[in-house]
């Protein structure tokens, strides 16, 4: 199985999660990407439409933190369109000074060697469930 998919979501956390370049970033999504964080228990859970409010909301979560230190722990090509990555992330809030270590997966559908959707789960095992569930 091809790990291209695997890799163009790899650029993008790198470039957005860690080297914060959205500019980059975003052109490796599609116009009408869709981040779906709304399963989030963070403070900026939604869902957000488009290249503008993706790259707003990417840029609003990590100006709340000043260390942010995100890693892939691990990356699953699911099927010719789908990854699942596992995450985590050391942090501490800007401001507040409490750190937070966070873990978490979360799904990507890959179109045409672009990003078209991002979804967030808490764990792996929640990820690797709704990519097994069929469709309806």
């Amino acid at each position: 199985m091809s790990q291209e998919n695997v890799e163009v979501v790899r650029r993008f956390w790198e470039l957005a999660a860690v080297h914060r370049d959205f500019a980059v970033a975003m052109g490796l999504t599609h116009a009408d990407v869709e981040f779906d964080w709304s399963d989030s228990r963070a403070p900026y859970s939604g869902l957000y439409r488009g290249i503008d409010e993706v790259r707003r909301a990417w840029q609003t979560w990590l100006e709340a933190w000043d260390e942010w230190k995100p890693e892939i722990v691990e990356a699953i090509e699911v099927d010719p369109e789908t990854v699942v990555v596992v995450t985590q992330v050391q942090a501490r809030g800007k401001g507040s000074g409490v750190t937070v270590h966070a873990q978490g997966a979360s799904v990507w559908t890959i179109r045409d060697g672009k990003i078209a959707r991002g979804k967030l789960y808490q764990s792996k095992a929640e990820a690797l469930a709704a990519v097994s569930r069929p469709s309806t």
